[in-house]
């Protein structure tokens, strides 16, 4: 299921994805990445706490390093190296997220990031299955996202 039509014919059904175990919300305070490019603390935090990305050190680093597989543009080093797909599939493999919340507009978002976790566990001869989205309707707030485990 890596096909931008499936996820959202998956995101839009009203029956959930059946696992065989319980998930588990892990609510994340983005800053890793936003605070590298925005100054000050994210808007919008998840209700009852969550984490810190900038605690987890191993996120920016696997988000690096699958923007490095990729290789370097010629030239100057650019301001921003790893593009939010990366950072994404590195939560994802990371926080061994099954489920994501995300807008409609970050459904393509959602399939490059399963493309590139995928990717990379094949590399590393690991098993990997692709995060199903959890559509929110009035999309995501900057600086927060939330996933189940």
């Amino acid at each position: 299921m890596n096909e931008v039509s499936d996820a959202l014919s998956l995101a839009t059904s009203r029956s959930l994805p059946q696992t065989d175990l319980p998930l588990y919300p892990v609510a994340l305070a983005t800053d890793g990445e936003a605070l590298a490019y925005r100054p000050g603390s994210p808007q919008a935090l998840p209700e009852g706490g969550c984490l810190s990305e900038a605690l987890l050190p191993e996120i920016r680093l696997l988000a690096l390093r699958l923007a490095l597989r990729r290789g370097l543009p010629f030239g100057p080093t650019p301001a921003r190296i790893a593009e939010p797909a990366d950072w994404l599939a590195a939560r994802i493999l990371l926080l061994e997220w099954k489920q994501v919340e995300l807008a409609l507009d970050e459904l393509t978002l959602l399939d490059e990031a399963n493309r590139r976790a995928r990717a990379l566990a094949e590399s590393l001869a690991l098993a990997y299955q692709p995060a199903l989205p959890v559509l929110l309707p009035a999309g995501r707030e900057p600086g927060a996202m939330r996933g189940w485990r």
